[in-house]
């Protein structure tokens, strides 16, 4: 089977599975609200915040801190449910190059997660400006400095989270496992951890774990003490990488 052909039917299995789709619509539409009531809160304390203001990642980041959970578990589930209904087996009876079907998998939800990504980003964002400007705080445009780059890359944090769900359904084969290391991964230990560990190794979680750094292409405001846009980015798509690395090993030799 073609590449292509391979990837058409990965948007069948994903579409076939009734939840997939309105869910991911749901998320959509949790970001976007949330972030305007997210939005609407802040704003109203942008006096105190001064400089430190950031109009454009505070009208994303409140609804994004649900919207990763649903996105990271329709990750998992694009890989899991195949293993949980034995699916899995007739699909590497149709594509035997077990690299060429992974790939279809990552190709085609991170492809999703892009498109979906980009339309809750925003909305997110063009949302949260009317209710930060209605409170007669700054709001900015997308035409202003940095503004575009932290909308377009708050789209691609999504399809990272989202493969980062496709490498540890692979990895552990069992959606309620493989949720909750993602949930781990992506919420509890950047979010909750710092505020319990030791203020060194809390530090570093802020600055260097792969979600903490990747956020920062969604900020327009420089902080000295936290890594660059871009930067923050590679390194969590470095990290992406090796964990889809290690699932590709694995899928290719382990039995299904």
């Amino acid at each position: 089977m073609a590449a292509v052909e391979t990837m058409r039917s990965e948007w069948t299995k994903f579409r076939s599975i009734p939840s997939n789709v309105p869910v991911l619509l749901a998320t959509v539409a949790v970001m976007i609200g949330a972030g305007f009531l997210t939005a609407n809160g802040a704003s109203k304390n942008a006096q105190a915040a001064g400089a430190m203001f950031d109009a454009a990642y505070i009208s994303m980041y409140g609804g994004f801190l649900f919207a990763q959970i649903s996105v990271g578990g329709l990750g998992v589930l694009a890989v899991t449910s195949e293993y949980a209904t034995g699916m899995i087996r007739t699909s590497l009876t149709v594509v035997p190059r077990r690299g060429r079907l992974l790939a279809a998998k990552v190709w085609t939800f991170g492809l999703i997660t892009l498109v979906m990504g980009e339309v809750a980003a925003f909305g997110s964002f063009l949302l949260g400006q009317i209710a930060i400007g209605a409170n007669g705080a700054p709001a900015v445009s997308l035409a202003d400095p940095g503004v575009l780059r932290a909308v377009f890359g708050m789209g691609l944090i999504w399809v990272l989270v989202g493969l980062i769900g496709v490498g540890i359904g692979v990895l552990l084969r069992d959606t309620m496992a493989a949720t909750t290391v993602v949930v781990a991964v992506n919420f509890i230990i950047p979010i909750i951890g710092p505020r319990l560990m030791p203020q060194a190794m809390g530090d570093w979680v802020t600055v260097y774990w792969p979600i903490q750094a990747g956020l920062r292409i969604t900020s327009t405001v420089p902080d000295p003490e936290r890594l660059a846009p871009w930067t923050g980015l590679g390194l969590m798509a470095a990290c992406t990488a090796v964990l889809l690395l290690a699932a590709f090993a694995v899928f290719r030799s382990r039995d299904a």
